[in-house]
């Protein structure tokens, strides 16, 4: 696996949401292939971050290039080079379905193979129980099939929200790691943490803040399906 991953930059970026603003001022550049975090405490905004930067939420202002997409303008095109593996909330894997459904399943609205799906997990490293349900699945294990299935595609950059939320430190090592082999093919990485790890990544900090939520944000389980 190959992949040419996004390039990101953004001067003075901001957006809204119904209790005031989420993010302002913000700068930020993310190279291809690249493992960037946001990182802060639940409600800075990690994940309208992660969607604005995706196409998935628009800005009220500042400039935003990805990959020489401008957005808002080319939003649509942005969103087919960044996909999504989880976001919250809309877009996680079915906890009642079984790993091997949710395989087809993926198989069917992607059109990858079963052969790219395999290579996708030994890269993240996980061999999950095809017969289990998705529920029954360790945490780590659970977003790291997650994160399989997106790059199965090859896409240039995927989206992983809440990395180490409900995981041990042990868990968060192995889905670190797994998301570490994921940039090395060069597909860019986007994450959002509380604690982002050490090493070899780009931490974008955000600060405290109050809670509130995003705005016109794209049906992320109707985007899958076109």
């Amino acid at each position: 696996m190959d992949v040419d991953g996004v390039a990101i930059l953004a001067r003075g970026i901001a957006a809204r949401g119904p209790e005031g603003i989420i993010f302002a001022d913000l700068d930020l550049r993310v190279e291809p292939g690249a493992l960037a975090v946001v990182a802060g405490p639940s409600g800075t905004g990690r994940t309208s971050l992660l969607l604005a930067l995706s196409g998935r939420l628009p800005l009220i202002t500042g400039h935003l290039d990805v990959s020489g997409h401008v957005l808002p303008a080319q939003a649509k095109a942005v969103r087919q080079l960044i996909r999504p593996a989880r976001l919250r909330p809309g877009y996680e894997l079915e906890a009642k379905h079984r790993v091997r459904e949710a395989i087809v399943e993926r198989r069917l609205i992607s059109g990858v193979s079963e052969r790219s799906i395999d290579a996708a997990l030994d890269k993240v490293r996980i061999a999950p129980d095809r017969t289990a349900l998705i529920n029954e699945l360790h945490p780590a294990e659970r977003l790291l099939l997650a994160v399989a299935l997106t790059v199965a595609a090859e896409p240039a950059g995927i989206l992983v929200d809440d990395v180490d939320a409900g995981l041990p430190m042990s868990g968060r090592a192995q889905v670190w790691a797994g998301l570490r082999e994921v940039a090395r093919t060069g597909m860019t990485v986007l994450a959002s943490a509380t604690d982002p790890p050490s090493g070899d990544v780009d931490v974008i900090p955000l600060p405290a803040r109050e809670p509130d939520r995003p705005t016109k944000v794209l049906d992320l389980q109707e985007e899958v399906t076109r």
